[in-house]
């Protein structure tokens, strides 16, 4: 590139500069391959810190040596594709500290010299609107729980106001609502915050190594046992016991769980010996436990002890409210996670979303969000990236059979099935391949009823 042509178009965007520093935009003009600056209105000048006579003429790559921004990667995009490059999000830091967020766009120019051809890139200070989401998003949220639907707020309360006490919390709620992510909160709410935080699946554990899991064991006390193990209590001790899925524990255990509740000491397995913990036990279930108690399958001493504060979590489809939030939240996740650019989600996927039941609640929707995540090419989340049997709801409203999912979970593949069967049992087991007296077996046993609640 010559001089003289430098000079020509340079004098093209002089003529109309008072136009384009009028702009808010920051406006980069650079034609030939060696990405020399053309042209740069006030904007742009703001943005690098120079005044545009010292990035006129100035390689791009020379204006970013201090500043951790991909904008030589966009151009080169754009020269190799031919195509241009529509919102790209970068966020930087100036020397002081403040954050600066644009949306870059590159448009390409008719061929400006010997076959070559120009790029513009013009860059959108979205600050303030990032600024103003992301705090937006810090009043509809309490720590990594998403929400500002009532039944959210009414959490959010009750968890301020046990956060200064050792109480023991009892949450119930269905497969998939964030139990975890609640008992998470009140542990860091508490004076306990900087101690440990140990969760348990009590249903994930084998039944023969449960109790060293939660208790410890002594060298030589079974068989594989080849050196002394703390359990999760002692692990925890000073910070917060998370037991999920406690319905699922033994009678025998469960006596065992009571004795050191109420007496702050663990004995391991193979010892005799009796070891002091203070640790904060916050149980979990997707099951209601006073029904155990009824059917004698749960102790009413652990229960009471468990249930001193009890927190009910409400299912996805009750609260669809929060989900445009969830789905932000997800997609901003997803975007640092895969170091990709999606703004958001169409209003016509939205839809879908909102008006479909979610069996697995919170969880569910976000592989929803992953799994078309992955298969969007551009900034938006259109429904036909949702998965299909989501699709499928949107138009027929019926739920797809569970066989063309994979939530892993049981309860949540007989709500899914009940659900596209419309309450028919019979099809449902179908569906399901079992016995209908098996369907009608595990829903008493998950007190699901017809009507797909809780009886």
């Amino acid at each position: 590139m010559t001089k003289d042509t430098l000079s020509v178009y340079s004098s093209k965007f002089n003529e109309l500069r008072t136009i384009f520093d009028s702009l808010p935009d920051g406006i980069v003009t650079i034609i030939d391959k060696e990405m020399k600056i053309v042209a740069a209105n006030k904007a742009a000048s703001d943005l690098f810190k120079l005044p545009d006579k010292k990035i006129v003429g100035s390689p791009l790559v020379d204006l970013l040596q201090d500043k951790n921004l991909p904008l030589r990667e966009i151009v080169e995009q754009t020269i190799n594709t031919q195509k241009p490059v529509r919102n790209y999000t970068i966020e930087f830091s100036y020397g002081n500290g403040a954050k600066c967020t644009f949306l870059v766009s590159t448009a390409i120019l008719k061929e400006v010299y010997k076959n070559e051809k120009g790029i513009v890139l013009i860059l959108h200070d979205i600050s303030e609107v990032t600024r103003l989401r992301k705090l937006a998003l810090q009043m509809q949220r309490y720590g990594e729980i998403i929400g500002n639907s009532e039944p959210m707020r009414h959490i959010y309360a009750m968890i301020d106001s046990i956060k200064n006490y050792d109480t023991s919390v009892l949450i119930v709620g269905e497969t998939g609502t964030g139990k975890e992510l609640i008992a998470r909160a009140i542990h860091n709410a508490s004076r306990r915050k900087d101690e440990p935080f140990i969760p348990v699946n009590c249903s994930a554990l084998p039944v023969n190594l449960i109790e060293s899991e939660l208790f410890g064991h002594v060298k030589g006390a079974f068989t594989g046992a080849i050196a002394d193990r703390p359990g999760r209590f002692k692990m925890a001790s000073g910070g917060t016991l998370f037991l999920d899925e406690i319905g699922t524990l033994s009678l025998d255990l469960q006596v065992k769980l009571l004795r050191v509740i109420q007496q702050k000491i663990v004995e391991p397995v193979g010892s005799s010996k009796n070891i002091s913990v203070d640790v904060r036990i916050i149980s979990a279930s997707n099951r209601d436990l006073s029904e155990l108690v009824e059917r004698r399958e749960f102790r009413d001493d652990l229960f009471y002890r468990l249930k001193v504060f009890q927190i009910t979590v409400p299912p996805l489809r009750i609260r669809a409210e929060d989900i445009p939030l969830l789905v932000n939240h997800f997609i901003e996740r997803l975007n640092n996670y895969y170091n990709k650019n999606i703004m958001g989600i169409s209003p016509s996927a939205l839809e879908i979303l909102m008006s479909y039941p979610f069996p697995g609640n919170v969880r569910e929707l976000e592989n929803v969000i992953e799994h078309a995540f992955v298969l969007t090419n551009s900034s938006i989340i259109e429904s036909h990236t949702l998965p299909i049997e989501i699709q499928s709801f949107g138009v027929s409203g019926n739920v797809a059979p569970p066989s063309l999912r994979n939530l892993g979970d049981e309860e949540e593949k007989i709500r899914t099935a009940l659900i596209s069967a419309q309450g028919n049992v019979e099809q449902a087991a179908l569906l399901l391949k079992v016995h209908r007296s098996t369907l009608w077996r595990k829903m008493k046993e998950f007190r699901i009823q017809k009507g797909f609640g809780k009886s």
